[in-house]
């Protein structure tokens, strides 16, 4: 089975020069947890919602507030985006795609027709492919 056939195509980005709030905003909003990060219109990198938490201070823990807002404010998401990311081309299997996730221990693969972003793939959509096929052969 091609990729393109279970990838989303509606994908949330950002620019390379948004604050990091931006990205905190997207993934609470979107319900998501992997942004592709653009610099215009060509791929340059992609933030996790991990690379969020590692990144950012916890509000619970004694600090000043000013302090963390500037650093949501104040950073670009560049300073903590993953550059060349790990891609697929939409015509890749899925089979391939599992094993470029698997080996490299990342959740989600960005799907790309040269440096065009055109889909996301995450471990829930492969999970949902797998219950469909899973539903047809029970």
């Amino acid at each position: 089975m091609q990729i393109r056939k279970i990838m989303q195509t509606d994908v949330a980005t950002l620019q390379h020069d948004e604050p990091l709030i931006d990205a905190v905003e997207t993934t609470a909003s979107e319900r998501i947890r992997h942004i592709p990060v653009l610099e215009g219109s060509r791929l340059v990198g992609i933030i996790s919602a991990t690379d969020i938490k590692h990144a950012t201070p916890s509000p619970l823990l004694e600090g000043n507030q000013a302090d963390y807002r500037k650093i949501l404010h104040g950073t670009p998401v560049s300073r903590i985006m993953r550059r060349s990311p790990i891609t697929a081309s939409p015509d890749d299997s899925l089979g391939t795609v599992v094993r470029l996730m698997v080996d490299n221990k990342i959740g989600a693969i960005l799907i790309v027709e040269g440096e065009q972003l055109v889909g996301i793939v995450s471990e829930l959509d492969i999970l949902r492919t797998y219950l469909q096929v899973l539903e047809v052969i029970e």
